[in-house]
């Protein structure tokens, strides 16, 4: 009874179109390779690694980039807030007023102080160093 049992495997019979449908190119899956088909997939794969690389690399510049922006947004808020919290501490005898100019100065003793004076009549005295003129826009001061 063991004889009757087939000693080798029979394979699918190759159908170029099954159902009319042609899938695949019989003629590339069907043959044997030669030693020049591995190159030139060592090849194809080599020119992948190198796109992806390339691709990674360009992205990291472009995130290099906006960090880079980021920083430099970061630099002016920082100027900012260190200016206008200079400007809230400095000294000043009088209302600020929205609307109105004041002048910016510091005395040889490093105090920073708010007048009305201008730097031309200022100037008169030399017991300033004129930092900046300022308008003041908010609504409300204290």
């Amino acid at each position: 009874m063991s004889e009757n049992i087939a000693t080798h495997v029979q394979l699918v019979e190759s159908e170029s179109r099954p159902m009319g449908v042609r899938l695949v190119n019989t003629y590339r899956t069907n043959r044997t390779t030669d030693s020049m088909d591995l190159v030139s997939l060592a090849q194809s794969i080599q020119k992948a690694d190198e796109f992806v690389r390339a691709n990674a690399v360009n992205k990291l510049q472009v995130i290099a980039e906006q960090i880079r922006y980021l920083q430099e947004q970061a630099r002016t808020v920082l100027q900012d807030s260190k200016r206008d919290n200079d400007l809230h501490h400095a000294a000043c005898n009088f209302k600020k007023v929205p609307g109105h100019i004041y002048y910016l100065y510091r005395r040889p003793s490093g105090q920073i102080y708010f007048s009305l004076l201008t730097p031309e009549v200022r100037a008169l005295s030399n017991l300033s160093i004129v930092l900046t003129r300022c308008a003041i826009f908010l609504a409300h001061l204290t």
